[in-house]
């Protein structure tokens, strides 16, 4: 899949406003956030400073439907990258699905499905037949 330059950036700082929902930013955050950035070929000083000033990033939902399904099965890994699903996190979450024209049904889905797979990281046909079942 490729991305212009600010789908890039926009995927990024999703991934930095869910690590610093709960206010505690973790370094397995930090890696999942670098990581998912050296794979999208985004400059590390860039994205150092988009971690360190998530005051000044904005939100850009996908305009392809499986850009917006892949996107958001990231917020879920990143969400329990931790260990721990916060509620302001959880909040984020499903604030994030409605943008992006997903139902609280199916986030409820994927949230139950991530606990059957190491890592929460559904294969991708389970992922698509999850959201095709509930899409309108």
């Amino acid at each position: 899949m490729t991305y212009t330059l600010e789908e890039k950036k926009a995927i990024l700082s999703e991934l930095i406003i869910m690590a610093h929902a709960d206010q505690h930013i973790k370094k397995e955050e930090i890696a999942f956030i670098h990581a998912i950035g050296k794979r999208l070929e985004l400059d590390e000083g860039e994205l150092s400073h988009m971690v360190e000033h998530p005051e000044e990033l904005k939100i850009t939902v996908p305009q392809q439907f499986v850009k917006r399904i892949v996107h958001f099965h990231r917020l879920m890994l990143m969400m329990h990258i931790d260990g721990h699903v916060d509620s302001a996190e959880l909040q984020l979450l499903y604030q994030t699905a409605l943008k992006y024209g997903i139902r609280k049904t199916t986030v409820d889905t994927l949230l139950h499905t991530m606990e059957k797979y190491p890592h929460g990281e559904i294969p991708p046909s389970e992922l698509m037949s999850i959201h095709q079942r509930n899409h309108n």
